[in-house]
Parts: C-alpha cells; structure tokens; sequence
C-alpha cells in the first residue's frame, strides 16, 4: 500500500512539473482531460487558488463542453474572489445538468461565501430528497444554519449526518466544537453512547466517543474509547493515530510511537503518519529515528512544512546548526506564518552569533504570535548583549502586557533595569514578582550575582519572605 502511494506521489510531482515546465517554455504540451483536471485539484487541493485558476481556464479551452471542468472553473472563480462571475459559471452549468450532486454542494458553499444563507439553505432543503449522499447535504445544512447563528438546529443537522454515517469525520468535529463553545456536553455524549447502546461491539461508535472525549481535553477517556474500538477493530488505522495523539497530550511518548507504528502498519506509510511519529521520537531524545522518519515525511510530500521544521529541530537538538537553519528555512518557504518557525530559525542563527539575523527571526515571531514567552525572554537577552538596553526592556513590557502572569519576564525586566540605573521602577516591578511567584526570585541572582549585595532589594526580598 505503501507503494502504491509513493507511486502515485511520483506520478502526480511528475504531471504537475511537466506542466510548469510547458507553461514556461511557452509550450502547447498535450494533456489530456483527466490529466487537467488532476491538475487543477493538485493546485486547489494545495491552496495555490491563482494557479489553479489559470490550469482551469487552459483546461476549459481545451475542453469547453466538460461539465467537470467548468465545475471546477467556478469554483476557482470564487476562490480568488470573483464571486458574481463564479456563481454565474455554476448557476448555468446546473442549469445543464440539473440535480448533480457535486454542483449543488459548490454552488451553496458559494452563495455561503456571497452571504445568501437563506438562499443557500433552501437550494439544500430542495435538493436533499433526490441526493445520494444525505450525509454530505446535511453537514452542509450543519455548516449553513451554524452560518445563521442557529446552534439548534446545526446540531440537528450534523447529528443526520453522523446517523447516516457514523465516522463522518467533519460533523464529529463540528459537533465536538459547538459541545466546547456552548458546553452541552452532556446532550452530545449522550448521542454517541446511544450508538454504542444500540451496538456495543460498532467500533466506530467507540472511535466517535474518542474523538469527542479528545475534542473535550478528556484524554484519558478518549484513550479508553480508542481502546474499545481497537479490541473490536485491531486494524483500525484513525483510531491507532487518534490514540497516538491522545497519548502525546498525556505525555505517554513511548505508548505514542507504539500507536503510530500500528497506524503505519494498518494503512501505510503517509507523509502525515510518518511526521506524528517522528515527533514522539523527538520527544523521547530519540532523535536518529525522529530524523529517519521526519525525512521519510518531507520525502513523501516536499510541501508537508511541519516535517522540514521537524528535521530542523533535530539538527538544532544535536547542535548542527548550520543544518537547522537550511531546514527551518525550507519550512518557512512553505508556511512563512508560523511563529514556531521563525523562533527555531532564531535560536539557531543565535547559536551560530548571528545576532542580527537571530532578533530580526524573533521579532517576526512575536508580530505573528504574540504570546510566546520564549520570544521575549530570547530577544531582550539579545538586544541586553548588543547593549541596546532601552529595546531590552521594551520588548519585557511588551511580553508582560501579553503574558501578565508570567513572573520570568518581571525578573528579568527587573535586572535590565538595575542594570541601567532605574531603580524606582525596578522596585515596583520586584514587588509584582514576589507576588506572583516569589520561589522564581532565585531567576535575579543567576542573572545578576550582585544583586545580593544590594540592600534595598535583599529588604524587600526579605519582607515578602517573612510575608509568606
């Protein structure tokens, strides 16, 4: 199975560069219709809507009676914002061909997007009688009245769906959500014990009560209900993966990589499956196998950027730094959002005195996830080493303003104080310290050894000792 799937990942980088290659060299390569349409899905599929749009409209030219791809061709409209022309592309092709099911669903989840819910519901509620997967048009209804603000009756409609098809992954999902916003925990677990009720042996209903339990922050029970799935299903891969998860939450690494690998060895190697499982290797310090298998991810699929970012994380563990950066770099080409990112690409830029790179890395984490308290603390020190005091403690009130409970930050805001002559403030930043957490004061002589000799800070220290 494996196999198989490497194949067709071949195959699929193989189609998809050949047809770059022809777009760039200005040449009219042959491709076939079902080869245009694998194109088009790759790009929407990855999220590259403006080339999906293009590969649609060259599809189209070629092509201008497939109703597949003209279905396609809209969809792509709408997702680089030309609703009006988008919905008009589909509106005339389920015109052509009227109750097909994959038009109905596009051309409500448009008019979902054009703000028409109440249209978009009706064309649903109209359509459902004739549709053969139910299932599917009532998580749409689901997401539609959600849309509207009607928990009620989105409830009611993602319960249709799961009745109808018990591991529909999406409406689980949706219904474990709408359980944590408005805490009816209580009426959803109810609804997934009445499947297990009904049928104490449906390895899916156990696999469902999991998936809520996990939703909920209940690992521990979502790990009993994978295990009741797995003893009825032992080859079960979602629940084996569902479980690895669970484990990593209770920081059970060990029982983790046992569930990935049954994961594996139940439905073969992914890019998905191989990262998890890495990843509980790298949380065991195991970090040769963490490699093997965050490269066997990335080699997989060369756009999954957690894997790069794993392997980055791995060179930055044993201390090759040089390696982390080329890493981290590559995952930052593929998602250049992700503060985690930009924070293992400055710590290693920092190992290697590249000061300058290292801040800038950091400062970019912070604006896009402000909230990360390694940031703040990394930063300062770098600026505190550059002498560039005054940024130092700007960034310490920043993080403070995000982060108010974290007495590290007071700290060291305090000694960065001292340290250029602002004692008054100092003081009354000490004083917020202790009262958060006056054990972590140890924190201003590993940075300030003199502090220790200063009287004014060893009274106050005292005070709040006595105090407590």
């Amino acid at each position: 199975m494996t196999g198989d799937f490497d194949h067709n990942r071949e195959e699929e980088r193989a189609l998809i560069e050949r047809f770059e290659n022809s777009l760039k060299a200005n040449l009219d390569l042959f491709f076939d219709e079902e080869e245009l349409e694998d194109i088009i899905r790759y790009y929407f599929d990855t999220q590259k809507f403006k080339k999906s749009l293009k590969a649609s409209k060259i599809a189209l030219e070629r092509f201008p009676f497939s109703i597949e791809i003209k279905l396609m061709y809209g969809q792509c409209l709408i997702f680089n914002d030309e609703l009006e022309e988008g919905l008009e592309v589909l509106e005339n092709i389920n015109n052509l061909s009227p109750n097909n099911e994959e038009i109905i669903l596009a051309l409500s989840n448009g008019l979902l997007l054009n703000g028409s819910v109440k249209e978009a519901i009706q064309l649903l509620e109209d359509f459902l009688p004739m549709a053969e997967d139910k299932a599917e048009i009532y998580y749409s209804l689901g997401n539609f009245y959600r849309a509207e603000n009607n928990t009620e009756k989105a409830i009611s409609h993602y319960k249709d769906a799961v009745k109808l098809k018990i591991n529909h992954e999406d409406a689980l999902f949706q219904l474990a959500m709408i359980t944590e916003e408005e805490g009816s925990f209580d009426e959803i677990l109810e609804f997934y014990q009445e499947f297990i009720d009904q049928d104490p042996y449906s390895a899916e209903a156990w696999y469902n009560l999991g998936v809520v339990y996990n939703r909920l922050g209940r690992f521990e029970e979502a790990i009993n209900a994978y295990d009741y799935a797995l003893i009825i299903n032992d080859s079960f891969a979602s629940a084996y993966f569902n479980m690895g998860n669970a484990l990593m939450n209770t920081q059970q690494y060990e029982k983790a990589t046992e569930a990935y690998l049954n994961t594996i060895d139940s439905e073969g190697a992914n890019s998905e499956n191989c990262c998890y499982l890495a990843a509980a290797f790298e949380k065991l310090d195991q970090m040769d196998k963490a490699f093997t298998y965050f490269k066997k991810s990335a080699k997989m699929d060369p756009e999954y950027d957690d894997a790069w970012f794993g392997l980055g994380m791995c060179m930055l563990k044993k201390d090759k730094f040089f390696e982390a950066i080329h890493y981290f770099k590559k995952a930052l080409k593929l998602s250049s959002v992700n503060a985690n990112y930009w924070v293992g690409l400055a710590d290693a830029e920092y190992h290697l005195g590249n000061l300058q790179a290292s801040s800038e890395a950091y400062e970019e984490a912070i604006n896009l996830e402000p909230g990360l308290m390694e940031t703040y603390v990394n930063l300062s020190i770098i600026y505190f080493d550059q002498n560039r005091f005054e940024e130092a403690i700007d960034v310490l009130k920043e993080g403070i303003d995000e982060l108010p409970e974290d007495a590290e930050l007071y700290y060291r805001l305090v000694v960065y104080l001292i340290k250029t002559g602002k004692y008054k403030e100092a003081f009354s930043y000490l004083e917020n310290a202790l009262t958060l957490d006056f054990e972590r004061h140890e924190i201003l002589y590993e940075l300030m050894p003199e502090v220790k000799h200063q009287k004014a800070i060893y009274k106050i220290i005292a005070q709040y000792k006595e105090g407590l």
